[in-house]
């Protein structure tokens, strides 16, 4: 079976595995919210608004351009930068959303959605190492972040590291107990064991479920062998 899923935009893929899903990593990659650590430029809140508007459209160009002009007022703007990169990851430009959003930690490196989104580019491209550097700077820079907990564990599994894999979903939960995809993927990672841990797998499974998680047929056949 395949290994691990984004929702939407990335993908992994290991054969032989079951899909570990990082279903919220789409949220990522999508604006960021205007933080005291990093105001916008001054005086540019009408672009700022047109770029937000931009994107919700899917208005990739015009929302580039919005950001590029507010980046010229203020080219080191962690902020900016970030918003850019997520306007050119949705383009389907891959390059260069890495670019500004090593830029965007360049210029604030506790900004941990810029880690995490990084993480979630170079573990696109199959470059594991890279991306485990990444979740892990993300996690040092809030080690309360479930999702960078997840996303750590979704690639430490593709590289086989199954217990530390395991380690960091349960911290996951442990910070974030309605986190649904946490307890799939920990569903996935018990009923993979040699022997399967089926009772343990169908409790996060059933957990998962109640907290929204679309069910699973090849899973759900795994826990009925």
């Amino acid at each position: 079976m395949p290994f691990m899923k984004t929702q939407a935009m990335l993908a992994i893929l290991l054969t032989g595995l079951p899909v570990l899903r990082a279903q919220d990593g789409a949220a990522a990659l999508q604006q960021l919210p205007v933080g005291a650590a990093d105001p916008l430029p001054p005086d540019t809140k009408v672009l700022s608004q047109k770029a937000a508007a931009a994107f919700g459209k899917g208005d990739w160009e015009s929302a580039r351009a919005a950001y590029r002009e507010m980046l010229a007022l203020d080219g080191e703007n962690a902020l900016v930068w970030a918003n850019l990169g997520a306007v050119e990851q949705q383009a389907g430009q891959a390059g260069a959303a890495i670019e500004c959003f090593e830029k965007s930690v360049r210029f604030n490196p506790t900004l941990v959605t810029s880690w995490n989104a990084l993480g979630l580019l170079h573990a696109e491209k199959g470059d594991s190492y890279l991306a485990i550097s990444m979740f892990t700077r993300a996690v040092h820079e809030d080690p309360t972040d479930a999702r960078a907990h997840n996303y750590l564990a979704i690639t430490m599994r593709n590289l086989g590291w199954n217990t530390a894999a395991e380690s960091e979903l349960l911290r996951a939960i442990q910070l974030n107990p309605r986190y649904g995809i946490a307890h799939f993927n920990l569903a996935l990672l018990y009923v993979d064991q040699k022997p399967p841990s089926i009772e343990l797998a169908k409790r996060h499974y059933q957990t998962a479920l109640s907290l929204g998680v679309e069910k699973d047929d090849i899973l759900e056949r795994r826990l009925k062998e």
